[in-house]
């Protein structure tokens, strides 16, 4: 599966790429504009990513910037949920639920608190139906 890690930090940046690599190819992006470049070019090489995680507080466009123009690319695309929309997975140190519910409203799917441990990527990746 292809993978696309969003986070501003490094060190989280990182952690989560080795969480993911057992699960497929992961690309990273440190801010909300890449992360969109990279979709685009994804999409164009007709080879999109099948899974986002996004930090929820970033500079420049938020983690919740970031999923809201992700998913009106898709539409704009006509990628649907039943057709390839990509599976995306909100990261953050805050377990506020606001927060988590406006991750949601946007078009997230799961919501992990940092620091995320193998089980709970496993568990979350198992709910949102990814894995099959």
């Amino acid at each position: 599966m292809r993978i696309l890690i969003v986070d501003d930090d490094y060190i989280s940046r990182t952690q989560v790429k080795a969480l993911m690599l057992g699960y497929g190819d992961c690309d990273i992006a440190p801010n909300g504009e890449l992360a969109l470049a990279l979709f685009d070019a994804a999409h164009a090489e007709d080879s999109p990513y099948k899974l986002i995680t996004i930090d929820v507080d970033m500079p420049g466009m938020t983690g919740h910037d970031v999923v809201a123009a992700l998913r009106k690319r898709e539409d704009e695309l006509g990628v649907t949920a039943h057709e390839g929309e990509a599976k995306i997975i909100m990261v953050s140190a805050m377990d506020d639920g606001r927060n988590i519910m406006s991750s949601f409203r946007k078009g997230a799917e799961g919501y992990l608190v940092k620091p995320i441990t193998p089980d709970r990527l496993k568990q979350t990746l198992e709910e949102i139906n990814v894995m099959g």
